[in-house]
């Protein structure tokens, strides 16, 4: 078990030492060991609200293994109005990595999961690259990223955008995926967790979402987190906004739904289960004082087994364990896992030496990213008694205004770099509608509504805009990122044959 020194647990204190009940505020603060903490956490969430930095932040913060901090900041939805509140669910993104590797890491501790066996051997379905040898990729290198695929293909994008496949063809589509060359090194990518969701499925019988919720979430009881957004309040969870030219945030569009929901990035939650799931991984299985998952399988997530070299923000990442970025923040050690998806940002992460966790959600795009990771980094410093962390943080929530300010200008300057390519289109709308099919990425619609053309791929839908008018091609934007597609006419004068879409051919199947 990691433990911290007893001098943060002085420092963060679970009850008030105060002097007298009736002692005003500031005396109290003063006179309480460590000072009011939580109060401070407050003052400075709400500053990166205020400063329009982000939406909605749900914050969680574990002492060991307790949680002690669980609160909500902004608004859940803006357009109703509907604040963030202790039972807020955020989406968590490529975090469900951290709790799909544990369930796995569970089997294995009871031996019903062979880590050095080959894919084949729970995928049987499978149908590797040309090229790749059977046997070769074992299920180690899937949970470790070291798989050597290609991490772009059809697999992902309908795992995590479209939703478009059944158990039963996806794990043929891997065929699709080509070797990379780079077998046995780490290379971050959702493919081998989408694979990794595949086995779990085959040792335990149950789908991956059951089987994460078995082993992980029913005994740590995170009962607010789900992978099923049909079993949540739609009206409880918190929606994705996305920023505009003035600086301010809108609603934009929820695409995600069960179908979409994978194993790579696949839950929803609360900041407070977050923090329940830390706890449990800073005291070696335990929560509240009792054992609830085996302390060695927990462990062995933490252990870096392979190699990476990569800066985010101001966290170094020089090794990956199952599911955890291991790496480091002010010299010590951090492990991590963040998540992002289009409207939505989740920092989870965890720091041994100083017994300390803090989970930070949002439901915001641009700023509210770093955001997170400022305010996570404000609250270690601040429990940690870092001298003069006011003055510090208030600089660095200035120069993230700077930041937002700046990407607000980069924004307008690409719109209208954009805008000189709206020429008119070469053929009428209607010949871009229609219905696309690709066997390796599925099925794809264009329709003219309200004077424009909508697409309908899957779960993934939105406004086409003209990416290049003289070429026939569009931009659509799919989880936060934006795609070319480009219309074949073969024969001109007709409406659109085909489309290729990340070097993918569709050919028009109706319309």
């Amino acid at each position: 078990m990691r433990t911290g020194s007893a001098m943060w647990m002085g420092i963060i204190c679970l009850g008030a030492a105060v002097t007298g009940g009736t002692t005003p505020s500031t005396l109290r603060a003063q006179a309480t060991i460590g000072g009011e903490w939580r109060d401070d956490v407050r003052a400075f969430a709400q500053q990166i609200i205020e400063a329009g930095l982000a939406p909605g932040l749900g914050v969680g913060v574990a002492v060991g293994d307790w949680v002690v901090f669980e609160e909500g900041f902004g608004h859940a939805d803006l357009s109703a109005g509907r604040g963030v509140g202790t039972g807020t669910p955020f989406y968590i993104a490529s975090t469900s990595k951290s709790l799909t590797a544990l369930a796995a890491a569970l089997l294995v501790e009871r031996g019903e999961l062979d880590l050095d066996a080959p894919i084949e051997r729970y995928i049987p379905a499978v149908r590797l690259p040309e090229g790749v040898a059977p046997g070769s990729i074992r299920v180690r290198h899937l949970i470790t990223l070291t798989h050597g695929l290609s991490g772009g293909g059809p697999i992902v994008i309908r795992t995590a955008f479209t939703g478009q496949f059944d158990p039963e063809t996806l794990p043929g589509l891997l065929r699709f995926h080509p070797s990379t060359g780079s077998f046995g090194e780490f290379v971050y990518d959702n493919l081998g967790f989408n694979l990794l969701g595949m086995v779990l499925e085959n040792v335990t019988g149950l789908s991956w979402q059951d089987a994460v919720e078995r082993e992980v979430l029913r005994p740590i009881g995170m009962r607010s987190t789900s992978a099923f957004l049909s079993t949540l309040d739609r009206s409880a969870i918190a929606l994705p906004h996305g920023v505009d030219l003035e600086g301010g945030f809108g609603r934009i569009e929820l695409q995600k739904d069960d179908a979409n929901l994978h194993a790579a990035g696949g839950h929803f939650a609360t900041a407070g289960d977050m923090a329940r799931y830390l706890a449990v991984h800073l005291s070696g299985g335990r929560l509240e004082g009792q054992s609830v998952l085996p302390a060695d399988a927990v462990a062995s997530t933490q252990d870096a087994h392979v190699t990476q070299e990569r800066r985010f923000g101001p966290f170094l990442r020089h090794g990956w364990g199952y599911g955890w970025d291991i790496g480091s923040y002010e010299g010590e050690e951090f492990i991590h896992r963040f998540g992002s998806f289009s409207g939505y940002r989740s920092h989870v992460s965890f720091m041994p030496g100083r017994n300390v966790g803090v989970a930070v959600l949002t439901n915001g795009d641009g700023m509210a990213s770093p955001a997170t990771d400022l305010l996570a980094t404000y609250i270690y410093d601040r429990l940690g008694g870092v001298e003069d962390v006011e003055r510090i943080f208030a600089e660095r929530l200035d120069e993230l205004r700077v930041q937002a300010e700046a990407g607000r200008r980069a924004m307008a300057e690409d719109r209208a770099n954009r805008s000189i390519r709206l020429r008119p289109l070469r053929h009428p709308l209607e010949a871009f509608a229609g219905r696309y099919e690709s066997e390796a990425l599925g099925e794809i619609e264009f329709r003219v509504v309200a004077g424009g053309l909508e697409f309908h791929f899957g779960i993934a839908r939105g406004r086409a805009e003209v990416f290049d008018a003289d070429q026939d091609a569009l931009r659509i934007e799919i989880g936060g990122s934006g795609m070319v597609i480009q219309f074949r006419f073969e024969p001109p004068g007709g409406p659109a044959s085909g489309v290729v879409l990340q070097g993918v051919p569709f050919s028009r199947v109706a319309g």
